[in-house]
């Protein structure tokens, strides 16, 4: 029942942080904090939790905003955050996988733009929506 509502927590804030990053390529910085702290509140419920395991997933997170800060914002600071809010709850190869599979979707995603010519290689497309489909992908191969 735990886990339950600790994906429920999380994939409400990437549902919510991908239709702001599609609509304005900018996210709610409170909505990722609220989710932050529900998901670690949810987390002293859940009696397979692991503190060593959900540092390790906001590894992930912080190693996207250390990248966003060296490239200038090419990637965005809310990637990172939304990272580090889904690696307390997944840990560290759980948020390793989610963002693989968002990033392999990205990449198919871009392939397709740039071969009908829809995007050049200088359009940016928002992020947090694959992470939500990916999110998604993870929650009914896996089990938590």
């Amino acid at each position: 029942m735990q886990e339950i509502v600790l994906k429920s927590i999380m994939g409400s804030m990437l549902f919510v942080s991908s239709i702001q990053d599609l609509l304005k390529k900018k996210v709610c910085v409170w909505i990722i904090t609220a989710g932050g702290l529900f998901t670690i509140i949810s987390l002293l419920f859940i009696p397979t939790f692991s503190i060593m395991d959900s540092l390790g997933g906001l590894i992930v997170g912080a190693f996207v905003l250390f990248i966003s800060r060296i490239t200038g914002g090419k990637i965005g600071m809310g990637d990172g955050l939304i990272l580090c809010v889904t690696g307390l709850g997944l840990g560290l190869w759980g948020n390793i996988e989610l963002f693989a599979y968002a990033l392999f979707a990205a990449a198919i995603v871009s392939i397709i733009l740039l071969v009908l010519r829809l995007a050049d290689r200088k359009k940016s497309i928002p992020f947090i929506p694959f992470l939500f489909i990916s999110y998604l992908f993870v929650c009914i191969t896996t089990s938590y």
